[in-house]
């Protein structure tokens, strides 16, 4: 597969990701479901084409730190759900913290320091 379809396919699940923490921060606790199984099929979309991508840039086996940054944010943004399930009081700046992480990661992805 070519780098732009592993590029594309991780910028759907970045969408479907954000899309379902969007509505986990504000959907009502009986249907949350098909919003958290949205949520985990983009995780693993998001894993399966990042590293994808590492494989196309040639990156796989000589990881940076900028790497394992993005992978920390992955497992953040993995957890994000149970904070919002324990603490639904939090919704509003929980939400705006996994913003914020996806827009460093977007920097790190782009920017790529330290290569």
């Amino acid at each position: 597969m070519t780098y732009e379809f592993y590029k594309v396919l991780h910028l759907v699940g970045l969408v479907t990701l954000f899309a379902s923490l969007g509505a986990l921060s504000v959907v009502a606790t009986e249907k949350r479901k098909p919003f958290l199984t949205l949520h985990g099929i983009a995780s693993i979309i998001m894993l399966v084409a990042g590293f994808g991508l590492l494989a196309k840039l040639g990156l796989a086996r000589d990881m940076g730190l900028w790497v394992w940054a993005k992978i920390v944010i992955w497992l953040i943004l993995g957890a994000t759900p149970v904070i919002l399930r324990r603490k639904p009081n939090l919704a509003l700046p929980t939400f705006l913290a996994s913003l914020a992480l996806g827009i460093l990661a977007a920097y790190l992805a782009i920017y790529k320091p330290g290569v």
